[in-house]
């Protein structure tokens, strides 16, 4: 049967009791009540998307890390899961990897509608594990009561929206492990979803646009659930310790997952994974500067590159970076040609709706520095010099002029000729 219109159309889920002078306040009443506020902010956090909102930065602890028994820090911030959770660590929190033989007891559940599988204690033996942030309801501190609704069974006196850590390991193939100097950029390319991250672009009416990643594994396992939210993976071995700690490969900024057409314009999910694949490239590369990087070559420690990236340059007086003749080593590329900081916001986000620059391949690659980066500014101490790159299909920057006001940092109109 029609509705008509005007007609109320009701639900059960945002259904809240109606309070007036003289109604009898009841346990049930004020439940269906939070139940209902509940109820709202999932639709709210839902229609916002899922990821990180700001902070839940992770990192290898400092003071209580060992080997046997890593602990890593995590930052206080918030976040929304895929199933409309708010998640908020209010403070910096250490959490130790490999439980203790004796848990300290947990305090009353009292709500749990997310229910993770439970994971026993972690094998000895080196592997790669997601570590993600999960709601729980729990009680705290206790209520006075009266005779009525059946005892004291019940009388918590707060309901706490909580968050736990959990740690995940994750399928990754043994010869992706075994590549041990590009194991990290491999992993975090496969929690890209790089091999089929063309799909739209081949096949725009095919049944996905989304490419299948890691995670995605690991989600039809039932061990990833849409209540957690991924703050980084970690390769972690039982003689060495935590390896290493990536964040961008798993963590995501809050972005809809909502696509109800079947309209030629691209999925949010793939415009979103340009700036993670920026960031990780960043991440990873800060941690190789002071691993003797002037020797460094892209192929040794990288599969793949994001569309553009800032890469640190070394060889100067007081930095300490790479050698871009070096790094590009078996690459095609163009430059490095001088445009100004201003171009280089526009030039990032342009890029990050770009596919991933496949090392190996003889595609271009346009290389750029930044003419304020390296003009001398007699007020302001050195910067640190960096190139930026971008994938060689992205439109070439260049303004092409002379100006004698930047002599050395000019551009005759060829240069972007081939």
């Amino acid at each position: 049967m029609a509705t008509s219109l005007f007609t109320p159309v009701l639900n059960d889920r945002t259904r809240a009791p109606y309070f007036f002078n003289g109604r009898l306040l009841t346990g049930e009443a004020m439940t269906d009540e939070q139940r209902a506020q509940h109820a709202a902010h999932e639709l709210l956090a839902q229609g916002l998307g899922d990821g990180v909102a700001h902070g839940l930065q992770v990192s290898v602890s400092t003071a209580l890390n060992t080997v046997d028994r890593p602990v890593v820090t995590v930052k206080c911030g918030a976040a929304i899961s895929r199933h409309g959770d708010l998640l908020l660590l209010a403070a910096d929190t250490d959490v130790e990897l490999v439980r203790p033989a004796h848990q300290a007891a947990a305090p009353q559940k009292i709500f749990d509608a997310c229910k993770p599988p439970q994971q026993g204690t972690y094998v000895a033996d080196a592997g790669v594990y997601l570590l993600t942030i999960a709601p729980i309801g729990v009680g705290n501190g206790l209520a006075p009561v009266s005779g009525l609704g059946g005892g004291n069974s019940c009388n918590v006196k707060y309901r706490v929206d909580a968050v736990q850590f959990r740690l995940i390991e994750l399928p990754v193939a043994r010869e992706i492990v075994a590549d041990t100097t590009r194991a990290r950029n491999r992993i975090a390319y496969a929690c890209f979803g790089v091999d089929n991250v063309a799909t739209f672009v081949r096949d725009p009416f095919g049944p996905t646009h989304r490419p299948h990643t890691l995670l995605d594994d690991v989600r039809a396992t039932g061990q990833l659930t849409d209540c957690d939210v991924p703050l980084a993976l970690m390769y972690w071995t039982a003689t060495g310790g935590v390896q290493f700690i990536d964040m961008w490969s798993v963590r995501r900024r809050l972005r809809s997952r909502v696509r109800d057409d079947a309209s030629l314009l691209p999925d949010p999910h793939l415009t979103a994974i340009g700036e993670p694949m920026m960031r990780q490239f960043n991440e990873q590369v800060y941690s190789m500067r002071t691993a003797g990087p002037l020797s460094a070559r892209a192929g040794d420690a990288f599969r793949w590159l994001p569309p553009a990236g800032l890469l640190p340059l070394g060889g100067m007086p007081g930095s300490v970076g790479f050698l871009a003749s070096t790094f590009f080593t078996g690459f095609t590329t163009r430059g490095p040609l001088f445009i100004e900081g201003a171009q280089l916001p526009a030039l990032l986000r342009l890029a990050s709706s770009f596919p991933p620059i496949e090392v190996g391949d003889a595609e271009l690659v346009w290389l750029y520095e930044i003419r304020e980066n390296r003009q001398p500014a007699a007020s302001l101490p050195a910067a640190q010099p960096y190139l930026v790159f971008t994938l060689g299909r992205v439109p070439c920057q260049l303004v092409p002029r002379f100006d004698v006001s930047h002599w050395d940092y000019s551009n005759y109109a060829l240069d972007c000729e081939l």
